[in-house]
């Protein structure tokens, strides 16, 4: 929280001629540390599902839902970070108004779906660690059946809720910048009016506190579950019950992970959209510091999954240690 309300106070700091140069550093600074990081962890889960998905033939349901989720976020930072990072770099001419409809219309999409994916991702760790007297146990078959009518639906959903991209996305002209703008350094969406403006944020906003809501009784919900079982198993000492229940609740401290972070970086997000609402006019430094917040998710879970999942670990050790040893074999 201390880290985005730093970079608040720079935004604000920034439409001043004397500290341009100094955030626009800062700005690429940051963003090429989020797309180094988050470009290479998202695609070595896709790489290491895909995989399995070839070899094994099968993937669990979470497996599914954690390579959609790297998957979405690979997508958002494409989308959003390097253009952020060529902008940072004064190159904001690039894109014609299709190629900005395509990339904000894309950005937008996916970070729906980052939260869509996470919600969807919780639930099922939710049914996953019930009771098998719980009603919940039930649904687990079921959510398994459905999980890809799920995931059709969340798509046409987000995709729905961002036609404003489409509508109203245009690219960056040499001319003085209308009200209820999103100027967002590389394209520009302009609103046409106030109630459209305000009508556009309070959907987005709507959307993603039901999904925080519902995210966060998930992740009380796990976290009671795992304090009745750490209760539960304080006078057993047989490794194998132990064992069969360990990778479960590594998953779901995972999840209770994600969606803390979930929770602290688009809150910020969402906290500076709500700021925007009462805004004609919106600094671009602003909207800067709501990509950052956003794309940090997309950067930070790979790192969270490629530490936690066993799978993409493991995968992961063995790969970097067949590279090491390939490269001591070549210097001797």
């Amino acid at each position: 929280m201390c880290f985005n309300t730093f970079l608040f106070i720079i935004s604000l700091d920034c439409e001043n001629q004397d500290t341009t140069d100094l955030c626009s550093i800062l700005k690429a600074m940051f963003f090429l540390i989020l797309n180094g990081v988050g470009i290479p962890g998202n695609s070595i889960i896709l790489g290491v599902f895909t995989h399995i998905a070839f070899t094994e033939r099968k993937l669990l349901p979470a497996d599914v839902l954690v390579a959609h989720l790297s998957f979405v976020n690979l997508f958002l930072i494409l989308t959003q970070g390097i253009p952020q990072t060529f902008s940072a770099f004064a190159y904001k001419d690039l894109y014609n108004t299709p190629f900005c409809q395509f990339l904000t219309f894309t950005s937008r999409v996916t970070r729906a779906l980052s939260i869509s994916l996470t919600f969807l991702l919780s639930i099922y760790q939710c049914i996953t660690i019930a009771a098998a007297s719980s009603r919940l146990s039930y649904l687990k078959p079921k959510l398994s059946e459905c999980l890809w009518h799920l995931l059709v639906f969340f798509w046409l959903l987000d995709g729905s809720t961002t036609y404003a991209s489409i509508l109203y996305g245009s690219q960056i002209q040499n001319v003085t910048i209308q009200q209820f703008t999103i100027n967002l350094g590389y394209c520009l969406v302009q609103f046409p009016s106030r109630a459209a403006y305000v009508n556009n944020g309070i959907m987005y906003l709507t959307r993603d506190l039901l999904f925080v809501i519902l995210m966060a009784a998930a992740s009380i919900y796990i976290l009671v579950i795992l304090y009745q079982h750490r209760k539960r198993v304080q006078g057993i000492h047989s490794r194998e019950r132990l064992h069969g229940t360990s990778a479960e609740i590594r998953a779901a401290k995972t999840v209770v992970t994600l969606v803390t972070l979930f929770v602290i970086f688009f809150g910020v997000d969402n906290m500076i959209w709500v700021y925007t609402l009462t805004d004609s006019y919106v600094p671009r430094l602003l909207n800067d510091v709501r990509v950052l917040s956003s794309s940090m998710y997309a950067a930070v879970c790979p790192v969270i999954v490629i530490i936690s999942n066993r799978k993409v670990n493991g995968s992961f050790c063995g790969v970097a240690f067949n590279i090491s040893s390939l490269l001591r074999q070549m210097s001797q």
